[in-house]
């Protein structure tokens, strides 16, 4: 099975980015291309080397404009948006289909304390 190819960037936060990064090294199925630390960066990874997927760290969730026009600019690269904090996320992925949507949903976390209730 093919890995996802991966760049993880603006992250200021060192130890986030570490945690991160430690993290999905654990999957076989991922691989971690670069970590650069800033958006600036990123023409000089995608040069080098096709990403399939970019790891951000945000400042604003949900995805601002100013990122939606990134992955446009980055020819619709998916974009994981990850908050300051580390504990919220975005997933934006450009033209997804049918099966992609199901294989994110069935990804999801379960809340086992979720009711679906409206406060």
């Amino acid at each position: 099975m093919q890995s996802v190819r991966c760049v993880i960037a603006n992250i200021p936060q060192e130890i986030l980015a570490d945690i991160v990064q430690n993290l999905v090294g654990i999957s076989s199925r991922i691989k971690i291309i670069d970590r650069v630390g800033s958006i600036g960066d990123l023409p000089q990874v995608l040069q080098r080397e096709p990403v399939d997927a970019l790891i951000l760290g945000m400042d604003d969730l949900p995805l601002p404009a100013s990122e939606l026009e990134l992955s446009k600019q980055l020819g619709g690269l998916p974009i994981v948006g990850l908050d300051n904090d580390g504990r919220r996320l975005i997933v934006y992925v450009d033209n997804v289909g049918g099966c992609d949507l199901v294989k994110i949903i069935e990804a999801l976390p379960i809340n086992a304390n979720a009711k679906g209730e409206v406060a």
